[in-house]
């Protein structure tokens, strides 16, 4: 069976075993994971998975509406990274609460708005391959590194923590890694909702509970 996670942010033996002694795992209770659960699985079937949906139609109705119900409630949309032209402009800034919002609303420069910031977002159409180029443009990794990297600087290392992803698989890089580029988690979510793979009920329930501590705003 094909494991439903990728990348080494956190070890194999903490997401299969340790992470069930986390208070954080023990308070999520069961009826909140089975609550979320079918919140995130409506959103999947109410979007054309066996299609061919594009970047924006993945973002707008896929992605933004998974956040949303992680708890990503206060975001803020194409955010200039750059002081000069528009050539690093990820696809959102996720906020912690409205009232950082509101502060980064009153900064003039896009790019100061990032020190307010919790984690940077970057979407891509529908099971786009994460690691290779595509359309002349650097691989989706690439960008979310690059990403992570000016925003490290321009924020003096407060914001750390990336998500990218094409709607069916997500992943969570950390700048403070030792190497960025590996050192990920990626989780299939469509997997862990048992719409595609060949997970037990189980497996992935627990893999959709992993998924949902640390993807949520709250982790």
């Amino acid at each position: 069976m094909t494991k439903p996670f990728r990348g080494s942010l956190f070890a194999e033996d903490f997401l299969t075993d340790a992470i069930a002694e986390a208070q954080e795992w023990r308070d999520f209770g069961d009826d909140a994971v089975d609550r979320l659960y079918g919140e995130v699985r409506r959103v999947f079937e109410a979007f054309p998975t066996g299609g061919t949906p594009n970047e924006t139609q993945t973002e707008q109705d896929l992605i933004w509406p998974v956040l949303e119900r992680l708890g990503w409630t206060a975001s803020l949309r194409q955010q200039n990274l750059s002081l000069r032209g528009r050539t690093e402009v990820p696809d959102g800034l996720l906020l912690p609460d409205d009232a950082a919002k509101t502060r980064a609303n009153d900064l003039a420069e896009e790019a100061n708005r990032y020190a307010l910031g919790l984690a940077i977002v970057e979407a891509k159409r529908w099971r786009l391959p994460l690691d290779r180029e595509w359309g002349g443009l650097s691989a989706p990794s690439h960008q979310m590194i690059h990403y992570l990297r000016r925003a490290q600087i321009l924020t003096d290392g407060a914001l750390r923590w990336g998500i990218l992803s094409n709607g069916a698989l997500w992943r969570l890089y950390f700048s403070g890694a030792r190497s960025i580029a590996e050192q990920f988690l990626e989780i299939d979510l469509p997997a862990a909702l048992g719409l595609s793979g060949e997970l037990s009920s189980e497996e992935r329930r627990r893999w959709f509970k992993a998924f949902a501590l640390v993807f949520r705003r709250d982790s």
